[in-house]
């Protein structure tokens, strides 16, 4: 800041870069909804995995959101936003797509912790969601007790 610029040029020069910011982030939206690659391409991977982590919430069935969340949680090498998105993807499953949800773990393999990728492994195996009562839920958005339910309709 020089010593011309006035309190309110400061302000005035924060709210247009936040405004900018804003603007970037709804780009990201239109453009992620554009785009039917399963890969993202684009400058801000962690906002477009925040933006499908919300799409996946709002509409669980609509497989490509889960697969692109998959992989972008990757790109941005985060292990707790691709354990939430695998625990996810296993939920809206029900025991079903074996194949690509090994395929999926194993392109994971290097950031899933090991213990939780064998617990996944065993999930898909079986067919038992109940396994997933022990992975940290915090960032898997469809659990909201579901890895409960099934845990005691096995139990019962």
């Amino acid at each position: 800041m020089s010593s011309a610029d006035s309190p309110a040029e400061v302000a005035q020069d924060e709210r247009m870069i936040k405004a900018d910011l804003q603007l970037s982030k709804l780009q990201i939206m239109f453009n992620l909804q554009a785009d039917k690659r399963l890969i993202y391409i684009g400058v801000q991977p962690t906002v477009a995995l925040r933006y499908l982590t919300r799409l996946v919430a709002a509409r669980p069935r609509i497989l490509r959101n889960h697969i692109r969340r998959i992989y972008l949680a990757i790109q941005c090498a985060d292990n707790e936003q691709l354990t939430g998105a695998l625990i996810d993807l296993l939920l809206v499953l029900r025991g079903r797509g074996q194949f690509l949800v090994n395929r999926l773990i194993q392109q994971s393999g290097p950031l899933l912790h090991s213990d939780h990728r064998i617990a996944m492994n065993k999930a898909v195996d079986t067919r038992d969601l109940s396994r997933l009562v022990d992975l940290p839920l915090e960032h898997a958005v469809l659990s909201n007790g579901r890895c409960m339910q099934f845990s005691r309709q096995k139990l019962h």
